[in-house]
Formats: C-alpha cells, sequence, structure tokens
C-alpha cells in the first residue's frame, strides 16, 4: 500500500499558510461560509488556523497545527473545523481518524473540513504521462492524493456521522511559469509526497520545461484545474 510521509507534509504545510498560498486562503472562506450558517453556536471549537471563524462563538477556542496533538490531549469541543489538514492523513488511515475525531467531539458537535477532490489537476496529468511515458516507459506517481466524494461521504457515515452533506468549488487557475506552478502545489502539499519517490532525472526535467514552454507559446497559458470540496457533518 502507497504511504504518505507525513512529517514532511506538515512542514510543508506550516510554509504554504506563511506564504498565504491562494488556494489554502480560499478554503478558509469556504469554510467560513459554511460556520456562519450554524443555527446552534458551539461554546468550544477545536480550529486548525486562526484564520477559521465560528460567528459568535465564545471564547473557548482552541487554534491547533498538528491533528495528531488533539488525539494526544483528549480535549473534547463542539467543533472541530480544519481546511486542508486531513488530504494526507486520510489516505493512510480514515476510519482510525474519523473514529477519533468523533470521539473527540461532544454530543450534537460539528465537523467541517476540505479536501481536494478527484476533479483536480486533470490537464496536467495527462500532461505529466504524456512526459513520464516518453521519459520512463510508463506513468509515475507526481500528484495526490485527491479523494473521491462518494467514498469520503461513505466513511463519514460508516464513522456514525449524520447529515453529511458536500459542496464543490471548481475554479480553474492558468500558469505561464513551470516554476511558479511547481512552488504553489508544493506548497500546498499536493506535489509528491510518497514514501516511494517518483522518478526523476535530467531528462525529465529537460522533457518538462521544453512542453510546458511549447504549451505556453501556442495556448499562452497551461491551465490548472482545482476542485475544493467542503464537508459538514455532525455527531
Amino acid at each position: 500500500m502507497l504511504e504518505f510521509n507525513l512529517k514532511k507534509k506538515q512542514a510543508r504545510k506550516e510554509l504554504y499558510y506563511k506564504k498565504n498560498n491562494f488556494v489554502a486562503k480560499l478554503g478558509i472562506e469556504l469554510i467560513n461560509k459554511k460556520t456562519d450558517l450554524i443555527l446552534h453556536k458551539p461554546n468550544s471549537s477545536i480550529l486548525f488556523d486562526e484564520r477559521l471563524k465560528v460567528k459568535d462563538s465564545s471564547k473557548n477556542d482552541y487554534i491547533i497545527n498538528d491533528i495528531n496533538l488533539i488525539f494526544e490531549k483528549e480535549k473534547k469541543a463542539d467543533a472541530l473545523i480544519c481546511n486542508f489538514d486531513l488530504q494526507i492523513p486520510l489516505v493512510n488511515n480514515a476510519q482510525n481518524f474519523y473514529k477519533n475525531i468523533y470521539k473527540i467531539l461532544n454530543k450534537n458537535g460539528f465537523f467541517c473540513f476540505n479536501l481536494l477532490t478527484l476533479n483536480s489537476f486533470t490537464t496536467l496529468q495527462k500532461i505529466f504521462l504524456e512526459i513520464d511515458d516518453h521519459v520512463f516507459d510508463g506513468a509515475q506517481l507526481r500528484f495526490g492524493p485527491f479523494h473521491n466524494i462518494s467514498n469520503v461521504i461513505s466513511d463519514l457515515n460508516d464513522n456514525k456521522f449524520k447529515e453529511v452533506v458536500v459542496s464543490t468549488e471548481n475554479i480553474e487557475v492558468n500558469y505561464k511559469c513551470l516554476n511558479k506552478l511547481r512552488k504553489d502545489f508544493k506548497e500546498l502539499g499536493i506535489s509528491n509526497y510518497y514514501r516511494e519517490k517518483s522518478r526523476t532525472n535530467k531528462k525529465f526535467y529537460k522533457k518538462t520545461t521544453s512542453l510546458f514552454k511549447e504549451l505556453v507559446a501556442k495556448h499562452d497559458y497551461i491551465p490548472v484545474e482545482i476542485e475544493i470540496s467542503t464537508f459538514t457533518s455532525w455527531k
């Protein structure tokens, strides 16, 4: 089974928040819109970013930047809200994470989080498939993980969460510079973090740079599709 390097992901996570990665900022806006609609405001919330907000909440909000800490401290709350913090942890052990989050929430607790889902990076993945096929005679794992919405809903239901609702936001970002693209998405944590790294060499980088220049010259940009899915549910 493929696994992700969580330690490396955490380091990248801190970096992209400091640099105000635009996808992270959009994710926070989408979540804050959801929390504004909550009728019964939680008395206490665990938030994974100081920019995440619960309207009219009390002063019992607890801001944390490492999801594993809440399991260690066994802190209870009426709400747990995070941006893309579950993107990689849910790949390795989704059932365990949902089970532990369920335990942390008080009765009628609110759970809200963002994931990047399957309709992300479709054009870019096709481009790199062509490059890898040319250089390595086969595909390499370059991006991910991107989650399947139906599977996430099913997992939440299996772990006793109720009233599961998902909304999606699809955006397209146009890039003219390969280095800018690499920088943005490494910081977001959706470039490759598999333990067994994808193959690269001078030929790969040369082919990548050359193909991107050709595509930008022809189309004026490289489209990058991003699908952000916001999940809400209750204990």
